[in-house]
């Protein structure tokens, strides 16, 4: 005899969440900012779900009688939820709406972990399939379940004391690990003055100007200064290879003019100053992704890879334009879209 395992899932839950908007319909708005109508198992519950929703949109009345109205107007699922009865039983199940985001909590929980088991299903089915790029597989195993986070990142209001308090935490953490959560120091005093001490933990910062005035220089200077200081950075250069990286890089730390750097055209001092620059910088947590037209799924990839085996303070990309949206939008909307995206790492 075959014994089918059904997937996490708590119907008596559900019962209970849509039992307490039924007596009190304002309740459903402590539950809006993480539930949804595709976290519950049972479809007949996935559809009075939908119904309250749709009335509290409507800024109408949430109770048995007008549940069941719109149950009616929506493809008639009254008749396939069980009728009257069923809402009726659904009130009957909760005495009060007080418990109501526990209720909803288990409902999302069970959620989530069925949403895992789907995830895992289909990485299963990229391994089997056997393609050829690994990291392309990779990068679509990790997507899957980046995928079930980022869909339930979304967050309420909450008190300023619930912010002074994680300010406080990571204050004191700051004074006993600087690196920790200390800004990354650009090395260029003036910035680092106008950014509050330097780049921000979580910022999103975008370098911008006309063609051809050093942005890559800049942030290429920031990148090293803070590796210096012990920072890790992560570099992806879309369109220098990482041995023009390497050269500017040099050319920098060495103080030596990157045309006679690069035609070998160096005095006896010049070069002592190149090989003490290839040593000092050698030592640096500097990492440097040369491949040109990634996409978003692979730049987020790659960087909880280095996240996770070196650590990561400071991650640069350059170029915006050059990153690959998958779609032929116009310039603005692609834009747009990429940065989104970044801030999203």
């Amino acid at each position: 005899m075959v014994t089918e395992v059904l997937p996490p899932h708590d119907i008596s839950s559900e019962e209970s969440v849509i039992g307490s908007i039924l007596i009190d319909g304002e309740s459903l708005t402590r539950i809006t900012s993480f539930l949804k109508a595709s976290d519950f198992y049972g479809q007949k519950n996935r559809w009075c779900f939908e119904a309250c929703l749709s009335l509290f949109e409507r800024g109408e009345a949430i109770n048995q009688v007008t549940v069941a109205h719109e149950l009616t107007l929506q493809d008639d699922h009254l008749e396939g939820v069980g009728g009257v009865p069923y809402i009726a039983h659904l009130v009957s199940n909760v005495p009060t709406s007080v418990h109501i985001e526990q209720y909803a909590q288990i409902v999302h929980r069970t959620s989530i972990m069925r949403q895992i088991i789907r995830a895992g299903d289909r990485i299963s089915e990229i391994g089997y399939e056997g393609g050829a790029d690994a990291d392309a597989s990779l990068s679509k195993a990790e997507e899957l379940l980046y995928g079930v986070r980022s869909g339930r990142s979304s967050r309420d209001f909450a008190h300023i004391r619930h912010f002074l308090d994680i300010y406080m935490e990571e204050s004191g953490a700051l004074a006993t690990d600087a690196n920790n959560l200390a800004p990354v120091i650009t090395g260029f005093s003036q910035i680092d003055e106008l950014l509050g001490g330097g780049l921000q933990r979580s910022d999103l910062i975008i370098l911008a100007s006309r063609p051809s005035v050093g942005k890559s220089t800049l942030a290429l200077n920031m990148a090293q200064h803070a590796a210096s200081q012990g920072f890790v950075i992560g570099v992806y250069s879309l369109e220098m290879s990482g041995e023009q990286i390497a050269m500017r890089l040099v050319s920098s730390e060495a103080n030596v003019d990157s045309h006679r750097l690069r035609m070998n055209l160096l005095r006896e001092d010049e070069e002592t100053r190149v090989l003490d620059a290839i040593g000092s910088l050698s030592d640096l947590p500097l990492y440097i992704d040369e491949t040109p037209f990634q996409n978003i799924m692979e730049l987020r990839g790659k960087s909880r890879r280095l996240q996770s085996e070196r650590g990561l303070d400071l991650l640069i990309v350059d170029y915006l334009q050059l990153i690959d949206t998958g779609h032929n939008d116009n310039r603005a909307v692609a834009l747009g879209e990429v940065s989104r995206s970044l801030k999203g790492l």
